[in-house]
Formats: C-alpha cells, structure tokens, sequence
C-alpha cells in the first residue's frame, strides 16, 4: 500500500502564523468549552507533554535523529539532531497496532466519522475512564499520544470548526468557494454530532466537534497499492509532528508504508539543527485556513475564480463587448464554444437548478504569477478569436474583480469584529493574498 500525498494531512505549524497552543494542555474558552456532560481529565503540564513527545520518539525509533523543538518561527517541529542522509529512515509507526485507523467495511458511518470516534475513546481513555484494550504496551503508547494531542477545551483547529467564523465567513465574506465550505462542513459535523449523541449520551457538541477538527487537520489517506481493496486513513502517532512546506524547494522527508509500517525517510540530506518538512498536498490556502488554522508562507497553488461556469464567463464578455443578450448569433457561437471547451476541460457537478448531474467548465481561475487556466484561455480565444484579445479580457475581469474586493474591505474588517484576533487576522491574510494575485495582472 502507499499513502497519497493529495490527501495527506497533519496539524500545520509552518506557517505565516503560530498556529494555537500546540503542546500546551491548559484549557480555554475562547473557544470549545467542556460540558458537564462531557468526560473531563486534569490538564497536563507542559513538561508532561513534552515527556511524552519524548517517549512517542522514542518508540518509533526517531529519538536517536530528531527531537521536537521550536523552528526559527517560533513553531514546534521536528528538528534534526544529527546530519540525516537522503534515504535514511527517520522513523517508523506500526500500522494499524500504533495508529488509530478507520474500517473500510463499515458502511454505516463516514471514515471521519470512525476516526473522530477514536479520538473521543482515546482522549477518555487516557482521562483515567478506562479502555478495553488489554495490550498495556499499545495502551501507554496511545496514552501518549492523547497527552500530544491540542487538548480538549483549546480552540479549535481551522475556521471552518468553529460557528462564528464559519457564521461570518457564510454571512459576508467575498469567496463563494469558501462560503460553500465552510457552511457544507458545519452541517456534516451537526449531522455527524447528531448520529454519535444518540449513541454517547455524554458526548458534548464541543467534544465532537474538538475530535473532528483533529481528524481533518491530522489524517493520513493510505491507498492500497495493489488496487485490490478500498483506501485507509489514519491518524499517525509522531509522523503528525512534522510541518507543512508548499515551496517543494524546501520538502526534505516524505513518507509510505514499508511492511505494515508507516516510514518516513530523509529524500535529501539534512543537516543537524534543519526541520524536518513534509507537504500534505497540492492546496490552496482557502483549505490550510479553513480545516488547519494556517496559510503556508508561500503557495503556489493559489487560485482566484474569475467565474463560476463557461457560460458565465461567456455572458460576461457579451456585455464588455457592447452587444444586447438576446442576440442569436452570439448565443449560437457561445454554445458551440461552451461545448467545445466542455468536452476538454469539462467535470461533472451538480446542476443546482435542475439536481442532476452535468459537465461544467469550472477551472476558470488566475492564480498565482499571473498563471491563467487553461480552461479559461481557450474559452475567451474562441470566442474572440485572438489570444491577445483573451489575455486582455482576463485582465478586465481580474480588474473588476480586485475593485470590488479593495471596495468591500471596510464592511468586511467590520463583519469580522466579533472574531478573535487570530480568526481576523489570518481571514485578512487570505484575503490579502488574493487581491495580490489579482494585482499581478491588472
């Protein structure tokens, strides 16, 4: 079996901002707060959670050629205590013994659904309440684990976890990708709470929703390599220290099952006192900050849609260009090119006016460096005829789009007020990268 890389995911620490009390297990709430309902245990110093970093280490063989530490960011994240060659084996995770793991024969519930199950049994069990696990070595192994994990009662990892932001985020803010995200996850997680409390009466909605946040922001996808059985995903017990590059510059670890264990090797050399970096995936930062709390310090795969479908887009350039809707020529012309690009570029969605299932164009985006979908090139070109023509017709719409978003700034900073100051400040970032990327070109 090897694990995608496209799905990969951990908790981000490398990043334009310190992500929350990682390590820390003092609680807050600011937040997700305990419930009376709610299994509770006494917060651990933060010398206990380092010991049992140490100990995570230590037992998947790691303590001899990294250690946990702060990088020059002020972030906690694996650092290199000896030049580490390329190849070399950092360390290695049983799975599924020392990993919690989802079952893909269980029909009845979603794998994040099983996992965040895991999480809630793991945290209780290492809250003293008990487990029926009699594998001691396992038992103090996971035990370990709970102890790493952000602790129940801190906030909660991504805005997409926590219901004012993704309130505001819905109400007002000018990205219709992440409005849908942010408002298509909170309603799973309702769902799921819904399913799971008439299972666990003493299941709070903060516990659940503490428990998801952690799947999402720290689950591995492990794909069968024989193709002979459906995919894996686990939560992996100090592979999840490592951080999180977008510059593919700066990756010098990567990972994959060698004989029932979850391996990270060196795939360059590192030299003493480096980190440790890992990437969980070719993502924009509308994912790393709704569902990981973060934006990388460089993304290249950031994308700004210029529109929702071809024939938006088609509709558009009829009225920059002068001409009345109901001309015939011009509709006749904008279906063969929908058509044509559709039938090379085109995905199938869900129509929201009729429900069923058809091809769009929807990768009709600028991203970054002024990078221009292909999509989007070969729609306009069609259309007018001259490439010249469709780079100007881009610029046009990147133009409009930018003024509209440098227009809503003041509303926006004002919707965003209620917020913590983290919350705010890294809904700015995102917004401020966005009108840069439109800023490239027009």
């Amino acid at each position: 079996m090897i694990i995608s890389r496209a799905m990969r995911a951990s908790t981000p620490r490398a990043s334009v901002f310190r992500a929350r009390a990682r390590w820390t297990r003092a609680s807050s709430t600011r937040r997700c707060v305990s419930s009376a309902s709610s299994v509770s245990s006494a917060p651990s110093t933060t010398e206990d959670v380092d010991a049992a970093v140490a100990f995570l280490l230590d037992a998947v063989g790691a303590s001899a050629r990294v250690r946990c530490g702060e990088n020059a960011d002020g972030v906690r994240g694996l650092l290199a205590t000896k030049n580490i060659a390329s190849g070399e084996r950092v360390l290695a995770v049983a799975v599924p013994e020392r990993a919690l793991v989802d079952d893909p024969s269980d029909s009845t519930r979603t794998w994040s659904r099983q996992l965040a199950r895991r999480v809630v049994e793991t945290r209780r069990d290492a809250g003293g309440t008990g487990g029926d696990d009699d594998d001691e070595a396992r038992e103090e192994f996971m035990r370990a684990y709970a102890m790493t994990l952000p602790a129940f009662g801190a906030p909660a990892i991504g805005l997409a976890n926590d219901p004012k932001c993704v309130e505001i985020i819905a109400a007002g803010l000018d990205d219709d990708e992440a409005r849908r995200d942010a408002t298509t996850f909170a309603e799973q997680i309702e769902t799921s709470f819904q399913e799971e409390k008439t299972l666990d009466d003493a299941l709070s909605e903060d516990e659940w929703r503490w428990a998801v946040s952690l799947v999402h922001s720290r689950t591995f996808r492990i794909e069968n390599e024989r193709d002979d059985g459906p995919p894996r995903r686990a939560m992996v017990p100090a592979a999840d220290l490592i951080n999180h590059t977008s510059a593919p510059s700066e990756v010098n670890a990567d990972w994959s099952l060698e004989d029932g264990e979850f391996t990270v090797r060196a795939t360059r050399d590192v030299k003493e006192g480096d980190e440790l970096l890992f990437s969980y995936g070719d993502q924009s930062d509308r994912h790393f900050a709704l569902f990981y709390g973060f934006i990388p310090k460089r993304n290249d795969f950031n994308r700004v849609k210029l529109f929702e479908n071809g024939r938006e887009a088609l509709d558009w350039y009829q009225a920059l260009c002068g001409v009345p809707p109901d001309d015939e020529v011009w509709h006749r012309e904008k279906e063969r090119v929908v058509k044509l690009v559709c039938e090379k570029y085109g995905t199938y969605a869900k129509d929201p006016k009729t429900g069923l299932r058809r091809r769009f164009i929807q990768d009709l985006v600028l991203g970054e460096n002024g990078f221009v979908s292909d999509s989007m090139l070969l729609l306009l070109e069609e259309m007018c005829g001259d490439e010249e023509m469709a780079v100007a017709a881009v610029r046009e719409r990147a133009k409009e789009i930018h003024a509209d978003m440098v227009a809503a700034t003041e509303e926006i900073d004002a919707a965003l007020a209620p917020l913590d100051e983290y919350s705010r400040e890294l809904i700015h970032a995102y917004r401020r990268r966005r009108v840069d990327i439109l800023a490239q070109v027009v």
